[in-house]
């Protein structure tokens, strides 16, 4: 999609058949929630006649490779088991149907056939599930998509701005590369939502510098993944100025040591592994965190709207940083904690505060 789009996407007009009752943002600003915000000054709000609950509400995942995702269903799972929100909720379930479209589609038909009042969707494609969403919104059931959004106007979008964090990691690295060198990016899982839209912010940064050059490799947002792909990369190229990482960057760090050399600058995700390796080791890092709470963010919202009220329909969630010079530990970096652990958990303004022994004793 291009930038137009994306906008288009997050903020234009509303085609959610299940939904009535469209207002404009200045309306809900008087009573204005400063957990659900609207994504930008002509977000269409939306509201449609209270269902009676409690609801059945089912969660849609794609790719579970990575720790961040497994992450993410932990903590819907453990936000609906809160006192405060266990009552809305008839049942809840979650599953994973891997990367393939067509599997997709198929978990979301028998989630249709199974009677939800809402799907909470982390799509495997943009488009791909477009034509089960309209399904699932005609059948009465509401949808709301997040992370790897999708692009009907039949769905509810809450998501952080991904195009803003690829353009703030190439800001970063051309910032101190001084716009010149060799840029080595990671991208993540190849065809989501998420990848495009970083990836095209740091191309449309990077374009700007003649005297910067990009290798790209494949990571999966895995560390895993990330380290043997970065150590192949290193073995065939001098020397990297810069890294521009989506995810998976605890291996990222780990490649440049098992090479011997010096761990350049690095712009990527926030794994909790980066960030204690950015203390210990000092290097230049940006770390910006895509939340597993989104998860949590999108079963609020949905139960919003169940209850008739009014939010958004393109739903921004903040953005959370961290630079070398800011690390704290236990605050946003864990010591004691797994490498893998992705730690920007919480989104406080929305009182999505969890506690991480309870998420981590969440089975997938």
């Amino acid at each position: 999609m291009q930038r137009r789009d994306f906008i288009k996407v997050m903020a234009g007009g509303v085609g959610v058949t299940a939904l009535s009752g469209l207002v404009s943002r200045s309306a809900f600003a008087a009573g204005a929630d400063k957990c659900i915000v609207p994504w930008s000054s002509d977000t269409k709000m939306i509201k449609q006649a209270a269902k009676p609950g409690p609801y059945k509400i089912a969660l849609s995942n794609s790719y579970i490779g990575n720790t961040w995702r497994t992450e993410m269903v932990q903590i819907a799972k453990a936000y609906t088991e809160r006192p405060e929100v266990k009552g809305d909720i008839a049942s809840f379930q979650a599953s994973s149907s891997g990367n393939e479209v067509s599997a997709q589609i198929a978990q979301i038909n028998q989630m249709i056939l199974s009677g939800v009042d809402a799907i909470i969707l982390n799509a495997a494609s943009p488009t791909g599930l477009n034509s089960v969403i309209d399904q699932a919104v005609s059948s009465g059931i509401l949808v709301v998509s997040f992370d790897n959004v999708v692009t009907t106007e039949k769905a509810v979008l809450v998501n952080q701005d991904q195009y803003e964090m690829g353009k703030k990691w190439a800001d970063f690295i051309v910032d101190k590369t001084g716009g010149k060198g060799n840029i080595l990016m990671v991208r993540g899982v190849a065809g989501t939502f998420v990848d495009q839209e970083r990836t095209r912010a740091a191309n449309d940064v990077f374009g700007k510098h003649k005297d910067i050059k990009t290798t790209e490799v494949y990571g999966n947002w895995d560390d895993g993944t990330a380290q043997k792909v970065v150590a192949n990369a290193l073995a065939s190229s001098p020397k990297f100025d810069g890294v521009w990482s989506q995810g998976g960057d605890t291996g990222v760090v780990r490649a440049f040591q098992q090479a011997g050399q010096k761990i350049p600058p690095i712009a990527g995700e926030a794994e909790n592994g980066f960030r204690k390796l950015a203390s210990e080791l000092k290097f230049p890092m940006l770390s910006i965190g895509q939340s597993p709470a989104l998860s949590a963010l999108s079963i609020k919202v949905a139960i919003d709207i169940l209850k008739g009220n009014e939010v958004p329909r393109s739903v921004s969630a903040p953005l959370p940083t961290a630079t070398t010079d800011t690390l704290k530990a236990g605050e946003n970096f864990f010591p004691d904690l797994p490498d893998s652990f992705f730690t920007p958990i919480s989104i406080p303004v929305c009182d999505l505060n969890f506690d991480v022994h309870n998420i981590l004793k969440q089975k997938v």
